[in-house]
């Protein structure tokens, strides 16, 4: 059985942040967060295959967590400030970029 490391990847202004939306478009999905300091920051994930949320929408967040493994699908997870609640976001995909903000999609998909 191979060992996996965790580590947390994007920008630090995640930390603290609220998780504003989840967006799917296609094999592309947008998270929106607002930042403790009151922006917006976009996070575009690209090559999604699968997504796992339960209530995203308004979770604190601790970070954005990367479980290091081997090949060219990555697994991230949004990791909840709030170890009691359930709520969580879980993202599959080939690889991940932060977007300005205004050039995210406006519209989420309802599969989602």
């Amino acid at each position: 059985m191979s060992q996996h490391a965790v580590r947390y990847v994007g920008p630090e202004t995640l930390h603290d942040g609220h998780l504003v939306s989840v967006e799917r478009s296609g094999d592309t999905a947008t998270v929106r967060v607002r930042t403790h300091e009151g922006a917006t920051v976009a996070l575009e994930f690209s090559g999604v295959q699968a997504i796992t949320a339960v209530r995203p929408e308004g979770m604190l967040l601790y970070g954005l967590a990367e479980l290091e493994g081997d090949g060219p699908v990555r697994q991230f997870m949004f990791a909840n400030w709030e170890e009691w609640d359930d709520a969580g976001l879980e993202i599959t995909a080939r690889d991940f970029r932060v977007v300005p903000a205004d050039a995210a999609p406006a519209h989420p998909d309802p599969a989602v």
